[in-house]
């Protein structure tokens, strides 16, 4: 077995029989989740008007379990620079911090100037793609940050385009990015805007190969585009329109149940 290589059953049950006690690993990467923002309420609790559920917590919270990660959910962070930053302070304590809302350029936006006071370096903040335009990025110490939108949409992508591979580095991978899947569109999608677009959509076997399926609903904030995606295809600035059954690359999430490459 070549360094890099998971231990699955297969692997595991290799060793064994081969005598293998003990073999060095990476661990699985510990990662804490932050949300932020004093709308967000956690689930079950009462809402006031203006108020909404934290979803993106339990979002990204499951897929960082679906890479294997051990998550560390640090709840709520509120819209004030003190309670912000013990939160921080806790999070920095994991391999990897990644927080949810607060990096647009709003008076309420803090999660930036907080990281800057626990003595964060910027790595990029702002990246030319739809949705997630605010993405932030940057250490402190040692500990990567990502700072992910708050609409729901926006802050999957993100996990996806940028914390995905990062979890995977942390865990060894000696190929960090989602594999590349050709596939049929299901449907027309427009000509590229002036940002790359990431489409969500599910996957379907016909005819002898993939269909892709774009999500009806592709909003920042839409939930419903997220359901059964398996999934992301990047339309580049300014392409032209694709018809239905054009052969298309996307970037693959996960296959449909009974789904094979």
């Amino acid at each position: 077995l070549s360094a890099g290589t998971r231990l699955g059953p297969g692997e595991i049950g290799l060793l064994a029989a081969a005598g293998v006690a003990q073999v060095r690993v990476y661990p699985r990467p510990r990662v804490a989740v932050l949300s932020t923002g004093d709308e967000l309420v956690e689930l079950g609790a009462a809402m006031r008007p203006g108020q909404i559920v934290n979803s993106n917590s339990y979002l990204l919270t499951a897929r960082l379990r679906e890479l294997g990660c051990e998550v560390v959910t640090l709840g709520i962070g509120g819209d004030e620079p003190e309670a912000l930053r013990a939160l921080m302070q806790e999070g920095l304590k994991a391999d990897l911090l990644v927080t949810s809302g607060g990096v647009s350029m709003g008076d309420r936006d803090l999660v930036q100037e907080v990281l800057r006071g626990l003595g964060f370096t910027l790595g990029f903040w702002k990246v030319a793609i739809k949705p997630g335009k605010p993405v932030l990025f940057g250490t402190v110490g040692a500990v990567p940050v990502f700072g992910l939108p708050g609409n729901p949409a926006a802050s999957a992508a993100t996990l996806e385009i940028f914390v995905a591979p990062a979890v995977r580095l942390l865990a060894g991978a000696a190929d960090p990015l989602p594999p590349r899947l050709p596939v049929r569109l299901g449907a027309d999608i427009p000509a590229g805007g002036k940002r790359e677009t990431f489409l969500w959509g599910c996957l379907r076997w016909a005819e002898g190969g993939y269909c892709f399926d774009p999500s009806q609903r592709q909003g920042s904030g839409q939930n419903r585009s997220l359901q059964g995606a398996h999934a992301l295809l990047a339309v580049p600035p300014g392409a032209a329109p694709r018809s239905s059954g054009a052969t298309v690359e996307v970037l693959l999430l996960r296959l449909p149940p009974g789904g094979a490459l």
